[in-house]
């Protein structure tokens, strides 16, 4: 009876040293006894192939949390505790970040490390199946779509980071909620709740930008061109002396009215030259007016621009 108990304890103590790469060895032939602490950090990648292990084989129907095989930055042999609900950390074939839960030494076998994965490993890693509920994808979104939000954190004094209800973004291993920034925030604290509508949606990089008030299209176009010209300024480009293409708008009598792009302006017509509206044509920058965003401008001929070669 002795013997056959024996025999039991050790096969059990066996079940639970995950299986190496060729002959399978415990950790106490394979590398020097482990010196680990609980709750030490560390990094695991698991076994390809290796089959998992329920942490408790009473309850074989339950949700029981199981055990992969892997291995630790310095190939020390382990097992991972892979929570109920986060199986697709079990798909990972990279790194995984843990920390040590559970130490336990056997004469015979070996030490026994059990690790589980860090908060953000199941938490901020972890993809959506799909959009549930009928939620909407970024990429479909269009300016002034109603959204709810719900502040995160504040970025500056008056910018908030919100999390978007039912929005989310396609990553590569799964759906990402997806969260947004809000200006002209001061008034809301972390927790508020707030509807917005869609200001901006940057498809390549996720960035998605709402607004408390409806977007005026040609509100926000001003916007960019504005933007764009201070841009210009600043590095120059945009500045007495310098030559762009501008567009005709218009011909209306002596003068023609010009996109220099995003700079709208008259300039005198020569008499010589007919022009329609879409035409192409060079122009001078006389004067730039930096706080109203305006310039002078002037016609450039093709003998002027033969001359400045």
């Amino acid at each position: 009876m002795k013997l056959l108990l024996a025999s039991t304890l050790i096969h059990a103590a066996a079940a639970l040293v995950p299986p190496g790469a060729g002959n399978a060895r415990s950790c106490l032939h394979s590398s020097p006894p482990t010196n680990w602490e609980l709750g030490e950090r560390t990094r695991v990648k698991l076994v390809p192939g290796a089959q998992p292990k329920k942490l408790r084989k009473k309850q074989r129907r339950s949700r029981s949390p199981m055990l992969y095989p892997c291995e630790t930055a310095n190939g020390e042999e382990c097992w991972l505790h892979v929570p109920a609900g986060q199986s697709h950390l079990s798909e990972r074939t990279d790194e995984i970040h843990a920390y040590v839960t559970e130490v336990d030494v056997d004469d015979a076998e070996g030490d026994i490390l059990v690790l589980s994965p860090t908060r953000s490993e199941q938490t901020d890693r972890a993809p959506v199946s799909g959009p549930p509920n009928g939620g909407r994808l970024l990429d479909k979104l269009q300016k002034n779509d109603p959204v709810e939000g719900t502040v995160l954190r504040m970025l500056t004094k008056d910018v908030a980071l919100v999390a978007c209800r039912g929005v989310y973004r396609k990553a590569a291993s799964g759906y990402r909620r997806q969260a947004a920034v809000l200006r002209e925030a001061s008034d809301l604290a972390v927790g508020d709740t707030v509807n917005c509508y869609v200001r901006l949606v940057e498809k390549s990089s996720g960035r998605l930008t709402v607004s408390r008030q409806h977007v005026d299209t040609g509100s926000l176009r001003k916007e960019r061109v504005a933007a764009r010209l201070r841009k210009q300024i600043k590095r120059g480009t945009l500045a007495p002396g310098k030559q762009r293409v501008a567009t005709v708008i218009n011909y209306v009598g002596d003068f023609l009215q010009v996109d220099a792009g995003g700079i709208l302006a008259d300039i005198d017509a020569p008499d010589e030259e007919d022009f329609s509206e879409g035409d192409r044509i060079m122009v001078r920058i006389e004067s730039v007016d930096e706080q109203a965003l305006t310039a002078t401008l002037s016609y450039v001929s093709l003998d002027q621009l033969e001359e400045g070669e």
